[in-house]
């Protein structure tokens, strides 16, 4: 890799660090919901004329749209968000062959053998996270595994603290099965009962839903729960 980029064209670079940064761009929306332009010249550390093209370029795309908001005091403030047709740029397992195959499971052998293999799928997650936790020694440190864990499968999860309680939460900021948990809500009461095993919380609530319209999934340990 490194000697194919010691040949590039210097237009094959600037098409390169382009889509990188674009690609930094659609993330930090993603996990943020909405911003102006001067926070993502900070999170990005590039300059308001590269991050004003690079909006203009998404929006013209589809894939980003602003929303005006006045303050109290000063100028009207333009935040910038995702739009649906962005969400092809983010990882995806929920194509039509995998809700065709659902379909036809349920119909040729009824609910409960979609329940079933929900429920088989459960087990086996349970195990391979709990193996993953396992060297955890406080619900912190299982929390940020946890975390990991979906990040890697492209849940852009991590572990935030609410600014009203303190409390350290789980957040997931995209949902690559959204389109099955649409149509089988049951996906997402099998996730928090996953989260609930591993961590060891029956108590673990869910307090923000993608598919109730809530920008994030968002889930928090019982309020008693605190480390050692």
């Amino acid at each position: 890799m490194a000697k194919s980029r010691l040949n590039e064209t210097p237009e094959a670079q600037r098409t390169r660090d382009l889509s990188q940064t674009r690609r930094a761009l659609l993330d930090l929306l993603k996990r943020n919901g909405e911003l102006d332009v001067a926070a993502m010249v900070r999170a990005l550390r590039i300059s308001h004329v590269a991050v004003r093209q690079h909006l203009a370029a998404l929006e013209q795309a589809g894939e980003v749209a602003p929303r005006v908001v006045r303050r109290p005091v000063g100028r009207p403030a333009r935040l910038y968000r995702l739009t649906e047709a962005a969400e092809k740029a983010f990882p995806q397992s929920s194509d039509a062959i995998a809700l065709d195959l659902l379909a036809r499971l349920e119909q040729q052998l009824g609910p409960e053998a979609l329940e079933q293999l929900f429920e088989a799928r459960l087990k086996d997650l349970s195990k391979a996270y709990k193996e993953r936790l396992a060297k955890a020694k406080t619900p912190s440190e299982k929390l940020a595994i946890l975390a990991q864990i979906r990040d890697e499968e492209g849940y852009l999860a991590n572990v935030e603290r609410d600014a009203a309680t303190g409390r350290e939460v789980l957040v997931e900021h995209h949902c690559p099965v959204a389109a099955i948990a649409k149509r089988h809500p049951q996906v997402c009461r099998y996730e928090i009962e996953l989260f609930r095993r591993v961590l060891g919380e029956p108590k673990l609530e869910r307090a923000e839903h993608i598919l109730s319209g809530a920008h994030t999934c968002t889930y928090r340990l019982p309020e008693a729960q605190k480390d050692a």
